[in-house]
């Protein structure tokens, strides 16, 4: 049996110019009970803490394990009504009785709205800074502080507390028949997270020269050519169309390309992908996973060589050897699955410069954006948000938008070229059936030698 209890504050406010136009804050709680017998698990939950509804949510889990459907979740109607006298405690009490939640009283309320409401409005003005090609600007910052319980039967009992800001901004340039528009955002993982008037500073003119380069942009190449991923957020396609693959669940199902290659060469020597829950302050980052387990730092590819997957407690119970350390949930309405925290590609050899000098044709993609993937077959397409051509080892024009398209396993394959300039990448939101959660990535300086196709309007 396994109880998670969570206490979470939101925020997000809207800007368009110097106006905020939205602002909106919350908080919730709730429980979930996750019952296990043998490989069948019964899940309930409530946003009621009161003893009695914890007790009848508890009791539905238990029943729900007699369903044919395993993993089913029970959803228990909340009973409304006063709120509890005895509420579940999601923090040990301080002097005062109040939880030691890791919030201040200030979090998602007045202070936390008067400053965000004030580097929103300095986005106008910094924006205005950068030339009279400017249409328009937008932005949209958002907070979350976060503090769960986690206990189970077999004595185990965690408390994990988070705290997230993320900044997102929009600018749009060009000639107003014609405008461009790019983004560009930066987030911080901590119970300290505070973007300030830096950051946004730094925001504001990376959204400004992504748009500038996508409105002088000629027509990208077609075909099959190498391909060189920046670094940092060229890690999204590794995280896509390999990570995902690696997690216990597709292996479970015999959905992933991965299947039954432990132990196999994957990649070049010298090619390392870790999962790394512990980085400090990465967006992906957490001190225990959703069912209790520490982070940590799980080695996934060694030196080209398949070693290990992602796992969750109960596709771990299965395996002997496996350590559980992803278990991860969007909320408390949700059951644990294996995801994925901080996927990263380690640094290798070669410097960056030399990998560009050493290409004599290809692009250099600086930015990735949305993607898809199957991971039964690692197939997927990505699309390039920036992207720069390559002639006789220089970088060259900005190019417009395209695709990426190849499979997982051939693009670790044709990695011929490690980076020593690893980056982390801006934060990520990564959905999985159903449920959002942030992630992080990062990597150096990669080359795709071959397998890449690019789907671009050149003729």
């Amino acid at each position: 049996m396994e109880i998670f209890a969570e206490r979470v504050a939101t925020s997000a406010m809207t800007a368009r110019g110097d106006k905020i136009v939205d602002s909106v804050s919350g908080r919730e709680e709730g429980l979930g009970v996750r019952a296990r017998r043998g490989a069948t698990y019964g899940f309930g939950h409530t946003s009621d803490l009161a003893p009695a509804s914890v007790l009848e949510v508890t009791r539905q889990a238990l029943a729900s394990l007699a369903s044919p459907a395993s993993h089913r979740a029970t959803v228990v109607p909340e009973t409304g009504g006063a709120p509890a006298e005895y509420p579940v405690d999601c923090g040990p009490a301080d002097a005062s009785g109040r939880p030691e939640d890791g919030w201040t009283e200030e979090d998602g309320t007045g202070d936390t709205r008067l400053r965000h409401a004030g580097l929103l409005r300095s986005v106008a003005d910094l924006a205005g800074d950068g030339g009279d090609r400017l249409v328009s600007v937008s932005a949209v910052l958002r907070g979350e502080r976060r503090v769960v319980r986690i206990a189970d039967s077999a004595g185990g009992h965690a408390v994990h507390r988070t705290g997230r800001e993320r900044l997102a901004v929009t600018a749009v340039v060009g000639p107003r028949t014609e405008p461009v528009a790019a983004r560009a955002s930066i987030g911080l993982n901590g119970l300290g997270a505070r973007l300030g008037q830096a950051d946004v500073r730094a925001t504001v003119g990376e959204a400004l020269r992504r748009a500038r380069a996508r409105a002088s942009a000629s027509p990208a190449p077609v075909g099959e050519m190498p391909v060189i991923l920046a670094p940092g957020t060229g890690a999204v396609l590794i995280h896509e169309a390999c990570g995902h693959g690696l997690e216990a669940d597709h292996l479970a199902r015999r959905s992933s390309v991965f299947h039954g290659l432990l132990g196999r060469r994957l990649g070049p020597a010298g090619l390392t992908l870790v999962d790394d829950a512990s980085v400090d302050g990465a967006w992906g980052s957490y001190a225990y996973d959703d069912e209790g387990q520490p982070g940590r730092r799980t080695v996934l590819i060694e030196d080209g060589v398949l070693v290990d997957y992602l796992w969750d407690r109960s596709h771990a119970r299965a395996e002997p050897g496996a350590v559980p350390a992803n278990g991860r949930r969007q909320n408390y309405q949700c059951q644990p699955m294996p995801r994925m925290s901080n996927l990263l590609v380690l640094a290798g050899g070669t410097a960056p410069q030399d990998i560009i000098a050493d290409t004599p044709h290809g692009i250099y993609v600086a930015r990735l954006g949305d993607g898809r993937v199957n991971t039964a077959t690692g197939a997927f397409v990505f699309a390039a948000k920036e992207t720069y051509a390559i002639r006789r080892g220089r970088l060259c024009e900005p190019l417009a938008d395209c695709s990426l398209i190849g499979t997982g396993p051939e693009v670790l394959r044709e990695i011929d070229a490690i980076g020593t300039d690893f980056a982390l990448g801006p934060p990520g939101i990564c959905g999985k059936d159903g449920q959002a959660l942030p992630v992080g990535y990062g990597q150096p300086t990669l080359r795709v030698r071959r397998g890449l196709r690019v789907g671009g309007t050149a003729l």
